[in-house]
């Protein structure tokens, strides 16, 4: 796999460039033109500059011994910051004086230029310097991008950076220009950081969260955009710039190709058994402006064992893609979880550890808000500001979206105000929510389950009899657009959804039977799985009346009938069987469990939209939350006429319609 991001910690500007000392050349080149009518008479680097100046000491002797960094995980070996300031390149540096830190503080940034050179590279050195020669002359502010990505005001006409007055100004060098600081540049994290400083994390007991984000990270390096050189002995390319590559699997672009239809995969390979969710964020990036709720250890830990229960796996699974139109064939899979390595898509683990790996996925990937996506009181977008919007804590908005697409509305068991619950953190690209709770609701993370039977019908299998694997074209499954408007009666008799119902007939007599998966249509929430646990399952059944054309119908009964305004009769009731399929295999067969009144069927009396319920309190042993093609399924069928059951007292046995199928979460 080798789409990626570039990592956004470092100017976009400047990273490849300053990472090349090699190319000295190139710099005199490209960089010896001025700007903003600074001056090149100057014959002194910054670095002299900054030598010879004893209120500059400390950062001189930080300079000397902070390594550049590509990026966090590829130092440039012998390559400091004093090379930098002295090479042909233009820069502008905000130097900061002995007496913007504290000996304590300047000690610790020695000390880190040892164990923490990166942190020294984003929080001091690539804090204070800038491409370019940036000179406090003329009006007007200047968003500057400074070298470790942050984006900074600087009034040219105040002479202020960061909002903090400079000391002495526009002190040319032959390479830049330079300005010095009584007091420290204040560095700002942006969401990504603020989570991946694993001492920040650690203070702000938010390790849970940072475990997490950091083993997405991966590093790529990009072959065509390094410069190579000599062969080794070998006749092996070596490289005297290597340009890496960062990104995080939490907003890299290739983790959206999961999803749906575009599952990236190696053909030799089996396809990945898991979705892979992600905030569908970019985190990192500067210019946004997120939400983002921070579970600290605490709350994540009550969150991750609240969900257990509902993430039991099985050893294996049924793999509906190993069938065809006329086959159901038993495959048995194990489950992998994702790996970053490109040679394999997975390897195979534990249900435990596949349960402790998505309950820690479904905890984090949900909590990423863009500010831009949420509505204001009267239902309008792009509206907000981050301080107006975190004082009312969308209390006052119809609903709020995360970035992955959920929709949360408030109800009489929920506000959705709590989700922003928390300490406030101010970053660069919006602000963090570290909160004691994840507030989400349970019809968030054990919701119910609707079956919008027109929009899974392509899931659907039509039965012969009582024999699978014989599939009559003699049976026919419709989707019926209805327009209730016109029904003066359909306050009495109940409506249906979306103005769409399903109808199944036989042509020659023969019992419907249809089979349909169990896996929620997306509506406000993403698609939704069946979970370990109890549920009631169901399905909405629709009078057969309900297809006339003739809008006179009365609501007076004949023997079991209704009768037009032709005098026509219809027959309106039924007899439902059903099973369902587990999606587990025992030996070689599928595990399926009948309904509780198969040998009766469950009578639809036809009068009235209603709701047959053909488990109760059922308990599914495993979950199938976040599998990719494995998941359970529900039989429907209608049975023969025999004895009472017959035309003669309105039953019929080749038609039925039906609205949707239905799980209700319990209470376990």
């Amino acid at each position: 796999m080798k789409k990626t991001t570039k990592y956004m910690g470092m100017a976009l500007l400047g990273t490849a460039l300053l990472a090349c000392p090699s190319c000295s050349d190139t710099w005199d080149e490209h960089y010896n033109a001025a700007e903003e009518g600074g001056s090149t008479a100057a014959t002194e680097t910054l670095w002299d500059l900054i030598s010879q100046n004893p209120e500059l000491s400390h950062f001189k002797e930080v300079a000397e011994k902070a390594t550049y960094y590509r990026d966090e995980d590829h130092p440039q070996t012998g390559y400091t910051f004093k090379d930098m300031l002295q090479s042909p390149m233009q820069l502008t540096v905000w130097a900061p004086k002995n007496d913007a830190y504290t000996e304590a503080e300047w000690q610790e940034w020695l000390e880190w230029t040892e164990t923490r050179g990166y942190t020294v590279q984003q929080q001091l050195m690539g804090n204070c310097i800038a491409l370019w020669r940036r000179v406090a002359t003329a009006s007007g502010v200047d968003t500057l991008i400074m070298l470790n990505g942050k984006k900074i005001a600087f009034d040219k006409e105040k002479a202020t950076m960061y909002g903090i007055p400079i000391d002495e100004k526009n002190i040319p060098a032959a390479n830049g220009t330079m300005h010095t600081m009584v007091k420290a540049l204040p560095f700002s994290y942006n969401l990504y950081e603020y989570i991946k400083d694993a001492e920040n994390a650690t203070k702000n007991k938010i390790d849970s969260i940072h475990k997490y984000v950091v083993s997405m990270d991966t590093t790529y390096f990009s072959e065509s955009a390094s410069v190579e050189g000599v062969p080794n002995i070998d006749g092996e390319p070596t490289y005297v710039d290597s340009v890496y590559f960062n990104s995080n699997e939490l907003y890299s672009s290739w983790m959206l190709n999961l999803r749906g239809k575009g599952i990236q995969k190696d053909e030799s390979e089996e396809l990945r058994s898991i979705y892979l969710e992600n905030f569908f964020a970019n985190i990192n990036v500067e210019d946004s402006a997120f939400v983002m709720l921070l579970p600290t250890n605490q709350a994540f830990k009550e969150a991750y064992d609240k969900l257990v229960p509902l993430y039991n796996y099985s050893s294996t699974y049924i793999d509906r893609t190993k069938q065809n139109t006329n086959v159901t064939t038993i495959t048995s899979r194990n489950l992998t979880l994702p790996t970053r390595d490109s040679e394999k898509i997975g390897s195979p683990v534990s249900p435990e550890d596949f349960s402790s790996f998505n309950r820690k996925m479904d905890i984090i990937t949900p909590t990423v808000f863009n500010l831009n996506l949420q509505p204001d009181a009267n239902n309008n977008k792009g509206r907000w500001t981050m301080e107006a919007f975190m004082a009312d804590k969308a209390a006052s908005s119809p609903y709020v979206i995360n970035t992955y697409g959920d929709t949360l509305r408030t109800d009489d068991n929920w506000d959705k105000t709590d989700l922003f619950n928390g300490t406030q953190v101010k970053m660069t690209n919006g602000v963090g929510i570290v909160a004691d709770k994840w507030n989400f609701p349970k019809k968030f993370y054990k919701p119910d389950l609707d079956i919008d039977l027109e929009s899974s019908f392509f899931n659907i299998k039509a039965y012969e009899g009582t024999d699978p694997n014989n599939i009559s074209s003699k049976r026919t499954l419709y989707s019926i657009a209805y327009n209730e408007d016109s029904k003066w009666w359909i306050d009495s008799v109940g409506k249906i959804s979306n103005n769409n119902f399903m109808q199944v007939s036989a042509i020659q007599k023969i019992q419907p039977k249809y089979e349909f998966r169990l896996m929620g249509t997306q509506q406000e929430l993403r698609e939704t799985e069946v979970m370990s646990g109890k549920y009631d399952i169901g399905v909405i059944m629709v009078p057969y009346y309900f297809m006339t054309s003739d809008d006179s119908i009365r609501l007076e009964k004949g023997t079991s009938c209704y009768i037009t305004s032709k005098k026509d009769t219809i027959k309106l009731k039924c007899r439902i069987e059903a099973t369902l399929n587990l999606g587990i295999a025992e030996g070689d067969k599928e595990i399926t469990v009948k309904a509780e009144k198969n040998n009766d069927g469950y009578i639809f009396e036809g009068e009235k939209v209603d709701t047959i319920w053909l488990f109760k309190d059922y308990k599914f042993d495993y979950s199938y939350k976040n599998l990719i093609h494995c998941f359970p399924t529900l039989t429907i069928g209608i049975k023969k006429l025999s004895g009472s059951y017959s035309a003669r007292n309105g039953y019929v046995e080749d038609n039925f319609c039906f609205d949707r199928i239905i799980l209700r979460s319990k209470e376990d």
